[in-house]
């Protein structure tokens, strides 16, 4: 075996073990086409054998490549057919090459069909083939633009939730020269060689340049600083969880004076905590933000307030710091019958049900959460009922004994505040059967005595 396929190999491997892949696990890759996912479909098919795990693949094309996008999806699909890997393709909605923020909408949906179809396969790890070389690149962007600690954290091998980054410690150059040893065919996306892209100058000019001019291994040292970026931040965010609680007064609200006898580290730490907690990400909330909420409340006056990304804002109110979204996008409570055998339109929610009966014999179990079964006759004498959260909802979620709170359930998986208002809850009574994308609960289940069902799918789209 030649030294790139033992380097790939041996250290893919490795990182596995420290992130929990067992011989039971069920892994899916994200598999675009590309050389570094084609890199690792090859590696873990070969881990595969002698650990025992299973695996599946996942591509979503995002259509904005034209043929190019077409020819990427067929080429995955021969991949998987060849090897026999259970495949799940999709083409995304709504991309459109000139629309602003381009990039992050497409990760965002790439984010969201990878859970979606982890949860088909159910898959206890999405692998996705990240590599030394990404996050240095991210980590240069993100400093050229100006990040904090958190930001230069960028990506661990394992997390946030089911993602693995097994090829993480390993360089573009280790990947590449396996493709080669072995002769693997991958596709090329030709968007990579734009310069238009930051991270593209990054990756052919700035990169090449520091490494040959400046500092030959630059790739692996800052590598390393992001890990101990991300290691720092997560004893800061730690501690800062501990003083949020401390100081806080109300909901979203913090004791202003406590809060500015922390030291200036805490303070940046309590602030992106008030943040993640109350919306569910951190996401586009940059450096200034924060050093703009630690000047409002030091300087700023009464009723002053700090714009956030996201219809958030953090207002001074006297001895009181808040965090609360606009007023001017106030959410409208709902209630609606479900039409148990046809078309439920839930205004303001965004979202269509689907309703029909099926003989239990002939209805097979849902694919994903964005579907779900009851028992007919458990629920057609009664009515279901679609409705929005109130304060103090809770669930008896399928699969766990007891109650959850659904507050805790959209934090779980960080549903942004200003959406929990409006995510449909499917009701029968007092009881919450099912939140459409994210949760089933043990009522009204599908029995061996069962002879009818009723299906119900959520679909994006409809209402105002």
């Amino acid at each position: 075996m030649h030294r790139g396929s033992r380097n790939l190999i041996a250290g893919t491997s490795a990182a596995l073990e420290r992130v929990g892949v067992r011989h039971d696990s069920r892994l899916l890759l994200g598999l675009s086409g590309g050389a570094d996912s084609v890199a690792l479909f090859h590696v873990l098919l070969e881990i595969r054998a002698y650990r025992g795990f299973s695996l599946s693949a996942a591509h979503l094309n995002h259509g904005i490549r034209g043929d190019e996008a077409d020819r990427d999806e067929a080429f995955v699909r021969g991949l998987c057919a060849q090897f026999g890997v259970e495949l799940i393709c999709e083409r995304a909605r709504g991309l459109v090459a000139a629309m602003p923020n381009l990039e992050e909408r497409a990760r965002e949906l790439r984010r969201n069909f990878l859970e979606r179809s982890a949860n088909v396969v159910r898959a206890d790890f999405i692998a996705l083939a990240h590599h030394a070389d990404d996050q240095t690149e991210t980590l240069l962007m993100r400093l050229l633009r100006g990040s904090g600690i958190a930001g230069l954290g960028v990506m661990a091998e394992r997390g946030p939730g089911r993602i693995i980054r097994p090829m993480l410690s390993l360089s573009r150059q280790d990947i590449r020269a396996f493709t080669s040893e072995r002769q693997l065919e991958f596709v090329e996306d030709s968007s990579n060689a734009s310069r238009s892209i930051l991270r593209n100058r990054i990756r052919h000019e700035l990169m090449p340049m520091l490494e040959r001019e400046y500092a030959p291994g630059i790739v692996h040292r800052l590598s390393g600083l992001a890990a101990e970026m991300r290691d720092l931040d997560a004893l800061v965010a730690t501690l800062a969880a501990r003083d949020l609680e401390s100081i806080s007064v109300a909901e979203n609200a913090i004791d202003l004076s406590r809060y500015l006898q922390l030291e200036p580290a805490m303070q940046r730490g309590v602030a992106r905590e008030l943040i993640r907690q109350a919306t569910g990400s951190l996401r586009r909330v940059s450096r200034e933000h924060i050093e703009s909420v630690r000047r409002l409340a030091a300087e700023g006056g009464p009723n002053a307030f700090v714009q956030l990304p996201g219809r958030w804002r953090v207002r001074r109110e006297y001895a009181v710091l808040k965090l609360e979204g606009d007023d001017a996008h106030a959410i409208e409570p709902y209630s609606l019958p479900i039409v148990l055998d046809g078309e439920t339109i839930l205004p303001g929610a965004g979202c269509i049900l689907h309703s029909r009966f099926e003989s239990a014999g002939d209805s097979p179990m849902p694919d994903s959460l964005d579907e779900a079964v009851f028992d007919a006759a458990a629920v057609a004498e009664r009515g279901l009922v679609a409705r929005s959260f109130r304060p103090g909802d809770r669930i008896a979620p399928l699969g766990i004994s007891g109650h959850r709170k659904l507050k805790d359930v959209f934090i779980d998986r960080k549903v942004p505040r200003e959406r929990r208002g409006v995510w449909p809850l499917v009701t029968l009574g007092d009881e919450i059967l099912w939140l459409p994308g994210l949760i089933r609960s043990r009522t009204a289940l599908v029995l061996p005595a069962s002879e009818t069902v009723l299906r119900i799918q959520a679909r994006v789209g409809g209402g105002d």
